[in-house]
């Protein structure tokens, strides 16, 4: 008859032999070592993701916010594309996180705060302001409301950086789409506002296309302007004074005609913020009665006629836009 050992009598080698899968498994630095080897392995996240994971992986190696890392691929693809060359190589390399590393992570929570959608409505109010400025001549207000947006911009992408990031979703996407394209129109048209504001040009005459045709001195107004669209003014039918006569003429942004009579002696001041000076249309329009050849500051006939000729100056001012010149053919003598 074999003989029965006691538990208590097992050699204690035996035991810790016999429970040392068991042990170890269970014990709670055993499974903090697992898990700090595999969380030292790059590997792309499973729960942190947008496309493929990237950033969240990083951010998890690293323990830092994935926004961070988003922010920072995206600012590299504005040099010739390198964020997207090594996001997509990264995707090649870089493995996948194993399904257990990711239902050990808490889910990534769903966003709950309204800075989106303050930031959406702002972005409206700041374009309808920007129409009225366009409207009403506030030329200033235009570039402020830019540079104010730009720092308002900067401000909410410093939230979001520090802040813990949360589940991408259908709204959140295009609530950034739509945030995005309303900042590219602010900042545009604001832009644009300054720059027209530093060429002097006056902001003032109302939007489209607008045809002037006075026949006497007493219809020719000191100044024709147009803010945006085009302009004509045509001088051709006025009878100017020998002792000479001012007009003023400007676009803000657009084109602008104008049409000196065939006799005058014209001496032209012109000021041009982005655009071109030009002596001759690309395209022939047609007036009223009215036959043009290219732009000449002294009329047919030479320098015997000048004393004698009227006198007109011109001050044509474009902002952005085009300014074209034509002097008047003169009618057929009988």
């Amino acid at each position: 008859m074999s003989e029965i050992t006691p538990f208590d009598d097992v050699p204690d080698h035996a035991a810790s032999a016999a429970g040392a899968d068991e042990s170890t498994s269970d014990r709670p630095d055993a499974v903090d070592a697992t898990a700090s080897k595999q969380a030292a392995r790059l590997r792309r996240s499973r729960g942190r993701r947008v496309i493929a994971g990237v950033s969240g992986g990083i951010a998890e190696r690293f323990d830092i916010n994935e926004n961070l890392v988003r922010i920072t691929f995206a600012v590299l693809t504005l040099f010739w594309g390198l964020g997207v060359a090594i996001y997509l190589v990264m995707w090649v390399v870089v493995p996948l996180a194993d399904v257990d590393a990711a239902t050990r992570r808490d889910p990534t929570p769903v966003s709950s705060s309204h800075r989106l959608s303050v930031a959406v409505l702002a972005s409206v109010v700041v374009v309808i302001v920007l129409a009225i400025a366009v409207a009403r001549h506030l030329r200033i207000l235009g570039p402020g409301l830019a540079l104010a947006w730009v720092v308002f911009l900067m401000a909410l992408a410093v939230i979001a950086i520090k802040t813990p990031a949360r589940r991408v979703t259908l709204r959140r996407i295009v609530g950034v789409i739509f945030l995005a394209f309303m900042s590219v129109v602010i900042i545009f048209v604001g832009t644009t506002l300054g720059f027209l504001e530093s060429t002097g040009v006056s902001f003032a005459g109302g939007n489209g296309d607008f045809v002037w045709q006075p026949t006497s001195l007493a219809q020719v107004s000191r100044g024709y302007h147009v803010e945006f669209g085009m302009g004509t003014l045509d001088l051709s039918a006025v009878d100017f004074p020998t002792g000479g006569s001012t007009v003023s003429a400007s676009v803000a942004a657009g084109e602008l005609r104008i049409v000196v009579p065939a006799n005058a002696v014209v001496s032209l001041t012109t000021n041009v913020g982005i655009g071109v000076v030009a002596d001759t249309p690309d395209t022939p329009f047609f007036l009223r009665g009215v036959a043009t050849q290219r732009f000449s500051s002294l009329p047919a006939g030479g320098r015997s006629q000048v004393r004698r000729s009227p006198h007109l100056v011109i001050d044509a001012r474009v902002g952005i836009g085009r300014l074209v010149l034509m002097r008047a053919v003169s009618p057929p003598t009988t």
